[in-house]
């Protein structure tokens, strides 16, 4: 195996012009597969991470009547907090459909789709990942309860900025006509279905203004230390079970509101992170195909590539391979060694695809893309920022060098069975 070795890294060193466009075949193919995976993945990783904002944390806990009205939530609070782990944040929340409310200011108006009732104070560690534009989390700590956070276009349509005292207009549910005086706090730049048409308040004024009782909430949101999987949420929802009746885990939050007036009441439901988002999963899945089929293809490219011009490599080394037989070396031998020369520029190859991607995820970090319409769902701070994964890239280098190997192997297989006589007569 040492005498191989040594023959192959000499025969590498003699031959390395001829392998240079194997090898750049290579490093280009693997490093824009692991970039394009790790690409994909920070940008679902954002989208995930805006919906944690807007939706809360990990899980909602909902219920308690066909209204979603949850009653004496401080209590279920208490519970809660006894089955979740330590550091998780558990809070209650008011998110109220904004068809009947507007902001005005000097002039300009505008609609909201969503204006959501929160604790500042409590969920400082998930607002603090928004982008601002103006102002922080920060300013909304404060004893004035008349505040509010708008997203970066809204503001621009209102033409206000940080401390403007904006008219919050809005029918309550006693369906009377109510104005109030709110202060502007942050601004934050999302311009996405998560935070175009949604703005944040404290909830005990946004209960005030529209009349919803004080001792009840619409959701409860818990958001644990590190994202749960699978497994850990069926943990939980059997400790709830003990608790509470509860309504069985569910991959989309519709199919329990579906049955809001077919159940008992009062029954809860645990609604995790994905079940909020079936709405855009179909993208998600359509990102996820679309890696999985860039990666598909460079993977063939570069182990079709790769085999056929080692194969007329080989075929040129057809006198070489006569000679080696003819001192004595076994069929087995020469194929090791020839393996070898084609697994270090695999191996090679691999590495620097990494370098390479690393270096195109840097590159990628460097542009503002903020100005795409909708794009500001898959940035972080206004630019892309892929996640980087070593398991991801020993998958795909794995599967490259083997799928390459083994092809590369029955172009060897076929030239090492030829007989020294007929290798020394052939011309190359």
């Amino acid at each position: 195996m040492r005498d191989e070795l040594k023959i192959s890294l000499r025969s590498l060193n003699f031959r390395r012009k001829q392998y240079v466009s194997l090898f750049l075949v290579c490093v280009f193919g693997v490093g824009v597969s692991i970039f394009s995976l790790f690409l994909v993945n920070g940008m679902i990783k954002s989208l995930e991470y805006k919906a944690k904002i807007y939706y809360g944390g990990d899980f909602q806990f909902i219920g308690g009547d066909a209204g979603l009205t949850l009653r004496n939530y401080e209590n279920l609070i208490k519970e809660l907090e006894d089955v979740f782990p330590e550091g998780t944040i558990i809070t209650d929340r008011y998110d109220l459909d904004a068809k009947n409310a507007s902001f005005y200011f000097e002039g300009n108006g505008v609609r909201q789709r969503v204006i959501k009732g929160v604790h500042f104070d409590k969920e400082v560690k998930l607002f603090t990942a928004f982008n601002y534009t103006e102002g922080n989390i920060e300013n909304c700590i404060c004893e004035d309860k008349n505040i509010i956070m708008l997203s970066e276009p809204i503001a621009k349509t209102l033409q206000a900025h940080v401390g403007d005292e904006i008219t919050f207009y809005i029918k309550n549910s006693w369906g009377q006509i109510d104005t109030r005086q709110v202060v502007v706090k942050a601004i934050f730049k999302d311009s996405s279905l998560f935070g175009m048409y949604t703005s944040y308040t404290d909830i005990d004024f946004l209960k005030d203004v529209y009349k919803y009782p004080v001792d009840c909430v619409n959701r409860i949101c818990i958001n644990l230390p590190k994202s749960p999987g699978e497994r850990i949420t069926k943990v939980y929802q059997k400790e709830l079970e003990k608790k509470f009746q509860m309504y069985s885990l569910v991959s989309d939050k519709k199919d329990f509101y579906d049955q809001l007036y077919k159940i008992p009441m009062p029954t809860y439901a645990l609604i995790k992170l994905s079940a909020n988002l079936q709405d855009v999963q179909i993208l998600i899945d359509a990102m996820a195909a679309i890696s999985t089929f860039v990666i598909i293809m460079l993977v063939i490219i570069i182990v079709a590539g790769v085999s056929s011009t080692y194969r007329v490599i080989v075929m040129k080394r057809i006198n070489e391979i006569g000679i080696y037989k003819a001192i004595g070396m076994k069929r087995q031998n020469i194929s090791i060694m020839l393996l070898l020369e084609t697994a270090f520029i695999v191996i090679l190859g691999c590495i620097m695809g990494f370098l390479f991607a690393l270096i195109l995820c840097k590159v990628s970090g460097l542009f503002n893309l903020s100005f795409i319409p909708a794009f500001d769902i898959f940035l972080v701070g206004g630019k892309l920022k892929p996640v980087i994964s070593m398991g991801y890239t020993m998958l795909i280098s794995c599967t490259v060098i083997v799928t390459t190997l083994v092809a590369v192997w029955f172009a060897i297989k076929k030239s090492v069975e030829i007989t020294p006589c007929e290798a020394l007569a052939t011309t190359e």
